[in-house]
């Protein structure tokens, strides 16, 4: 005979559960430890059992593992995977933003921090994990071809398929809504962070602490999901597809196929910045999710992941040995604080969370900085390279016409910063590089003692003799106008150079600081074709033109010279001299979008305190490794 009917045995709790964590915070006194659990007992035939025989008595609502295993069997479909609501909706909104794109209209560029600081192109940057870069710009700004940008796409949308179908699931219920809002306040964090890190590891360090400088954090550029699916990544972390296992980084399968598709991205381009904010933002929610998780919420009492049934069983534990202290030592001390109980159980969580997703965090992160490193690195262009590439019929390649006039207090550093120079160059060996550099001290003062006595100085150095000219123009006028006037026209007439440089005197180079100058004017030679020129320095020195540039740039000046004489207001001479490269005065207006700038200052200044301008500077500022005053601005290339 069969008998359905089942019989309730009051017995002892085999173990305790996370929702008797509450009964002991709240249960007085006089209330048992713990509340009674009835073990259903079914009597009946074979394969009878109702549905709840097969609940672990172990976590109220969770799954036995033998039926664990028969789900985790059952992988789900590709069709299936792509069908679901937010994979769904940003696979549409690709195909819309991607096709847009192609039009060449929007978005028209790589979004970096610095179209978002600058040009306030907050739509391109709201759009930008949406689109594919497909046509020849966007897949030059993006650094990536065409076939790759396609499979990163699809690697990537794949990803997050696979990230909303698990987290959707842990997340139980309401999972999918959740799941949506997390993935958008994800993004909205990691666009936000992305660009302050561009803000400050760019502009605000780069001037006062050049070991915190990076250029790279302000345009270093994105388009698609990879950002945050680094993000996600740190999330999935938490939930191991394994409950049977012991918590560990190794037994968490999804999570290294995830690691796998992530780190697709490396491959074609580094993306250390946008995935590192991604990763910053996705620890904290992982910290916030343990934190409702805990709470009951998001799932947490019914999905529940290995690392959560070991935390919380450790807390119900120390809930258990801590009601027992308060109940022995109850007739002597008055009724603990179940404020602090619960603070410090609270903070113990947050430490085991950390430390199961930080080395997670880590372990990527160090993949990235090493990818980064890998893509980053640039090395030196042969000197025989870049005679021959660039313009190898002109008889000189550059020539850097060196400033130099008298000084407050007597000051002349004409000997140490001419000696940076000539410090690079070969002493006795023909370079077909060097035979087409020339160095030309100029000054139109004809009473200038540093300027006899460094002449002086150098006509004893062989090299000096071979590479340096000196040039001098009568006259005593204190006037920096008519001074880079006259220079430009009379060397920049008589001699066919390809670049004419204007240096200052008190302007030394860094080390290899001449070599990167170098490395510079190349790759603007072969990769901004029209470009007007080359900006290493700051202020009036380090502006190297094309030397057709250069003399357009002397009737500015000459135009400055005339209006300052007629009681107007003119800007300083090297404001104009850059907003001439710049292509921001009507006479230069053809160099618009051209102007290379090294990634930092290539020179270092030495005349703070006897500027010939001015009340001069602080002794630390311009020094090498500063922020070259024009890198991240929108529409200049740095190289």
């Amino acid at each position: 005979m069969n008998i359905g009917s089942t019989i309730n045995v009051p017995t002892p709790p085999q173990s305790p559960t996370a929702f008797q964590l509450k009964t002991f915070a709240t249960s007085s006194s006089s209330a048992p430890p713990t509340p009674p659990i009835s073990t259903v007992i079914t009597v009946g035939t074979p394969g009878a059992q109702t549905p709840s025989s097969s609940t672990s008595s172990y976590f109220p609502n969770i799954v036995a593992p033998q039926v664990q295993q028969q789900h985790q069997q059952q992988s789900p479909s590709l069709v299936s995977l792509l069908n679901q609501p937010v994979t769904r909706a940003v696979i549409l909104l690709t195909i819309i933003l991607s096709l847009v794109g192609l039009g060449g209209k929007f978005p028209e560029h790589c979004i970096t921090p610095s179209y978002v600081l600058y040009a306030g192109e907050y739509l391109s940057l709201f759009a930008s994990p949406f689109v594919i870069p497909l046509t020849p710009s966007l897949l030059a700004a993006a650094q990536v071809g065409l076939v790759s940008s396609v499979i990163l796409a699809t690697t990537n949308i794949l990803s997050l398929a696979l990230f909303e179908d698990q987290l959707t699931t842990v997340f139980n219920g309401d999972g999918s809504r959740i799941f949506r809002n997390l993935f958008l306040v994800m993004m909205a964090l990691t666009m936000a962070l992305r660009t302050l890190m561009g803000f400050v590891f760019s502009r605000a360090t780069g001037w006062q602490i050049p070991e915190l400088f990076f250029s790279d954090s302000m345009f270093e550029c994105n388009f698609g999901l990879a950002p945050y699916l680094f993000g996600l990544l740190m999330v999935q972390s938490l939930f191991p597809t394994s409950n049977e296992k012991a918590p560990s980084f190794w037994n968490m399968r999804r999570t290294h196929v995830q690691l796998i598709l992530c780190l697709v991205n490396v491959i074609p381009k580094t993306i250390v910045w946008w995935a590192g904010a991604g990763m910053i933002v996705g620890f904290f929610a992982s910290l916030a999710i343990s934190f409702q998780r805990r709470l009951g919420r998001w799932g947490g009492k019914v999905k529940t992941s290995a690392l959560e049934k070991n935390m919380w069983d450790e807390e119900i534990y120390e809930a258990m040995l801590a009601e027992d202290d308060s109940f022995s030592d109850s007739t002597i001390t008055s009724e603990p604080s179940t404020t602090f109980k619960e603070k410090k159980t609270s903070i113990s969580s947050t430490w085991k969370v950390m430390a199961y997703v930080l080395p997670t965090l880590l372990f990527v992160l160090l993949i990235l900085v090493g990818c980064n490193q890998y893509h980053t690195f640039r090395e030196d262009i042969p000197n025989d390279v870049i005679s021959r590439t660039i313009e190898p019929q002109t008889p000189y390649l550059l020539t850097l016409v060196l400033m130099t006039a008298p000084r407050k207090r007597g000051a002349t550093y004409i000997k140490e910063t001419l000696s940076s120079y000539l410090a690079n160059f070969p002493d006795e060996e023909v370079d077909s590089l060097y035979s087409r550099i020339q160095i030309v001290v100029y000054t139109h003062f004809t009473d200038f003692p540093g300027y006899d006595d460094a002449k002086a100085y150098f006509d004893t150095i062989p090299k000096a003799r071979k590479h340096v000219k000196w040039v001098r123009d009568e006259g005593s006028e204190k006037n920096q106008r008519k001074h880079l006037v006259s220079a430009i026209r009379k060397i920049g007439t008589v001699d066919e150079s390809v670049y004419l440089g204007v240096m200052e005197d008190d302007f030394p180079f860094c080390d290899n600081g001449w070599q990167e100058m170098l490395n510079t004017i190349y790759r603007a030679h072969t990769e901004v074709k029209d470009h007007c020129g080359v900006f290493v320095g700051t202020g009036g020195s380090g502006l190297i033109f094309k030397r057709s540039v250069a003399l357009t740039a002397s009737f500015i000046l000459e135009s400055d010279v005339q209006s300052a004489a007629l009681g107007l207001t003119t800007p300083p001479p090297d404001i104009s001299l850059q907003d001439c490269l710049m292509g921001e005065h009507e006479f230069c207006s053809s160099c618009a979008g051209t102007l290379v700038t090294s990634r930092t200052l290539l020179q270092r200044h030495l005349g703070y305190n006897s500027s010939t301008s001015g009340d001069g500077y602080d002794k630390n500022q311009f020094q090498c490794g500063w922020r070259q005053p024009f890198n991240g601005m929108p529409n200049v290339h740095t190289l």
